[in-house]
């Protein structure tokens, strides 16, 4: 016993208790590897983010593009969001969308148009003339094509069912119209008495 009351073998204050044991090559392995890989993941995923703000920003600029040209081309009120859809249906059908675009609008303010009739005419013969086609028959019939493969990208939005969407119902199998599934239930009445 010491001066204190404990033992000559119990550790005080200032002795290291903890014991280490010594690093094997293969934990240091692992470490290194483990630190490795999320270095470079770290590092591919700044460049995914990056390149996907990039396309993104590509994107908003070739919707724009497209919805400023078919402005010029149709003269309703159009969705954004239909524009969108199918801007991104005919950026992948068509290689050279983006120079037929700035063809469109290019004429356009050229003529100084206010309606398509005014600019229509001028617009190189080909693959300009074409898409144009293209753009206003994928505003009024929802597809951009007639196959029966055509991907649907405006049902009831499309511009051929608003002249009459006050007095014809859309073309659907619900009874009751778009975007209604279930048919309301007749209210109960009284059963006979016999």
């Amino acid at each position: 016993m010491t001066y204190e009351g404990n033992s000559a073998t119990a550790p005080t204050a200032t002795e290291d208790t903890t014991q280490t044991e010594p690093i094997s090559r293969r934990s240091l392995l692992k470490a290194s590897a483990t630190a490795l890989g999320v270095a470079v993941l770290g590092a591919s995923m700044q460049k995914m983010v990056r390149a996907a703000g990039e396309v993104a920003k590509a994107t908003a600029v070739s919707v724009d593009k497209f919805m400023a040209a078919s402005k010029c081309l149709i003269q309703h009120e159009l969705s954004p969001d239909v524009g969108a859809r199918m801007a991104g249906i005919l950026y992948a059908k068509i290689p050279t969308l983006d120079a037929a675009l700035d063809a469109i609008i290019f004429t356009a303010r050229e003529k100084k148009s206010k309606v398509v009739e005014d600019f229509f005419d001028a617009l190189p013969d080909g693959h300009v003339k074409d898409t144009a086609h293209q753009i206003i028959f994928g505003w009024y019939a929802g597809v951009v094509d007639e196959s029966p493969t055509a991907e649907v990208f405006a049902y009831e939005q499309a511009l051929m069912y608003q002249p009459t969407k006050d007095a014809v119902a859309l073309p659907t199998y619900s009874f009751n119209g778009p975007d209604h599934w279930t048919d309301v239930d007749p209210p109960l009445s009284a059963m006979p008495e016999f």
